[in-house]
Order: structure tokens, then sequence, then C-alpha cells
């Protein structure tokens, strides 16, 4: 596949460059990973004194962010989503629209962005950092690192390991999930303010963040306590806990507790509908294909990555997907499905 670095290196510069009046829209998604994409790509637009705005929106709800601006919009940038909307891009594009997507999600769709800057070795933030390189004013090295650490993308990420040189981990780790845990109290203005803040400003003089880290903390403590109590067990291979009153930042969260908990290899968690599933232990799984696979026969879509997806599924077939889904994932771990 090559080095994503070099693939992906200044990719958005030249269509980023020839924008003079246009009226841009930054649509990124609601995690540490979405917010670092947002604020990277709103430092290179105000760099540029383009007319932008910065969206925010989980997957789920993405084809309807889309809708609702498209019409005010000449370009339309996705970060940490896309790679699945083929509607929402169609829908943009027919409006005039031109579409910039950079995402680090399996494509499981005939997408067809103006501009698609893909990998699925590095989370988005550090894909609109490098893809953004020559435009920066700032050392957002860092913004790209909170992303790669918690967004589980270390792997491949040079810019974390760039970053771990010159910082110990604590401190990087300790800031990036001051962030994660903060942006669970946010609305949409309080992430945009947030955004614009970050390239100039140290999290550690973000006096709001550490108070609002501490609130979603005393709630996710409240919220995994919950979680233990009404969590169940599939086939010995998927615990899933089902609770639609919470936050749809704790789902993933909830997901990861669960299978912990209950020692099966994938964590689930459903909230009205809409699944975060997690693979905990286990070599070999791949959570995207089988939520995917699941949810389409309910009527319902998914993806994501091998040990980390989601999806959205009928309420009325909740139970039925769920079914379906340990069975894709004990064929998985018995090797009885085939590679696409």
């Amino acid at each position: 596949m090559g080095d994503p670095v070099e693939k992906v290196r200044n990719a958005l510069v030249p269509h980023l460059e020839e924008l003079e009046d246009e009226r841009v829209a930054v649509v990124a998604d609601i995690d540490v990973d979405g917010l670092a994409s947002a604020a990277i790509l709103g430092h290179v637009l105000q760099g540029l004194d383009l007319d932008f705005v910065l969206y925010f929106s989980p997957p789920a709800n993405f084809t309807e962010v889309v809708s609702g601006i498209a019409p005010e919009c000449d370009v339309l940038i996705a970060a940490d989503l896309g790679s699945t909307a083929r509607d929402a891009v169609q829908d943009a594009r027919s409006e005039g629209c031109r579409v910039f997507i950079v995402d680090h999600h399996q494509v499981l769709e005939d997408v067809r962005p103006d501009v698609f800057v893909h990998d699925t070795r590095l989370c988005a933030a550090e894909l609109c950092y490098w893809a953004t390189l020559d435009l920066h004013e700032r050392d957002l090295k860092l913004l790209a690192a909170y992303a790669a650490f918690t967004d589980y993308a270390e792997e491949h990420s040079r810019v974390l390991d760039e970053v771990l040189r010159r910082y110990d981990r604590r401190k990087v780790y300790t800031e990036a999930s001051l962030l994660d845990y903060a942006l669970v109290k946010m609305d949409g203005d309080d992430r945009r303010e947030l955004a614009l803040k970050l390239p100039e400003t140290a999290v550690p003089e973000l006096d709001e963040v550490y108070e609002l880290a501490r609130e979603a903390m005393l709630e996710e403590h409240e919220v995994l306590q919950r979680a233990r109590e009404v969590a169940k067990c599939l086939e010995e291979v998927v615990a899933y806990a089902i609770m639609d009153d919470i936050h749809p930042a704790m789902t993933g969260r909830v997901a990861s507790h669960v299978a912990g908990v209950m020692g099966t290899p994938v964590g689930v968690c459903v909230r009205r509908g809409k699944v975060s599933a997690r693979v905990v232990d286990g070599e070999g799984i791949n959570v995207a294909k089988a939520i995917r696979r699941a949810a389409e026969k309910v009527g319902g879509k998914g993806g994501g990555h091998a040990p980390a997806a989601g999806g959205v599924v009928p309420e009325s077939r909740v139970d039925e997907f769920l079914r379906l889904l340990a069975g894709e994932i004990k064929r998985q771990i018995e090797g009885r499905t085939s590679d696409e």
C-alpha cells in the first residue's frame, strides 16, 4: 500500500489554495479525532483568509447535517466522516457543492467526492495534518497526536512517534484524555470554539476542559456501573448493553467495558438503534465486517474499522441484529468466514 504519509502529503493544498470567494463548511465527527481534524482545517482556512464555518456531527446524523448545510455552502469538507455516505455526497453535489472528504474509515459504498484523502492506517486528524502540511503557520503535531492516541491509531502514526520523542507520553496521553472526556459535555458551539482555540492555546491553559472532563468522568462512572447491571452475553463471544439514555460519546466506552466485565472478545452498546462495537480480545476479528453484514439483514447499515465499528439498525429489530452479529463473530472466530 506504500507509505501513508507520502501518499497524502499536501494532497489538499492545491485544492484549498485555488479557493477564493467560496463559502466553506467543515463537518467533523464529535470525538477527539473529529475535533483535531476541525482544528487543523480551521487553522489552515483562517490562514488562507477563507470564509468558513465548522460543524460537528456523529456519523449516524451526517447525511441529515449535510442536507441542511449543503445549500448554503460552495465547498463541503468532511473530516472523520464521509467514507460510507454515498447519498450525502450525491445530495451535496446535486446542490452545486464541491465535496472534499478526509477520512480513515473503510469505504463500503461507491462514494465519489471531488477530492478524497483516504487511508485506513492513519486517523483523520493525522490525514488532515499531512494533507495540509505546507499551509501550517503553527506546529500542529500535538493535535494530530491526541487524535491518534484516542482513536487507537498508534501503530502507523508517524506524528505520534515524533511527538513522543519530544514530550513525555504522560503529558500527551493526559491532555488527549482530558479532551476526550470534556467533549462529552460539549455542544456544537462549544466544540467550534474549542477547535478554533486549540492551534494557539495549550490544553493545560483551557480551564473549561478540566471542569467538563471531571463532570464527564463522574457521568461515565455512573454509566459503567449501570452497564454492568444490564449487560448480557450472546454465544459467549459478544457482550452487549442496551442503554438508550446515555450520551452518544459514551457508547464506545460502554462497549469496551461490558466486554471486559463479561469476558468476551467483543463488546457492543446500543443506543436508540445506534450501535458501537469494540474488539477487546480477539486477533483476526473484523467487527466492521460483522456489523455491516448483520445490519444489512435487518435493514440497517454499518462500518468502521476491524477493531472498532458502528452502525444504525431499526430499533424494533435490535434483538435480531444482536443475535445475527453474535453469529457473524462466532463464525469469524471459528474460521468459517471467507474473505471478500
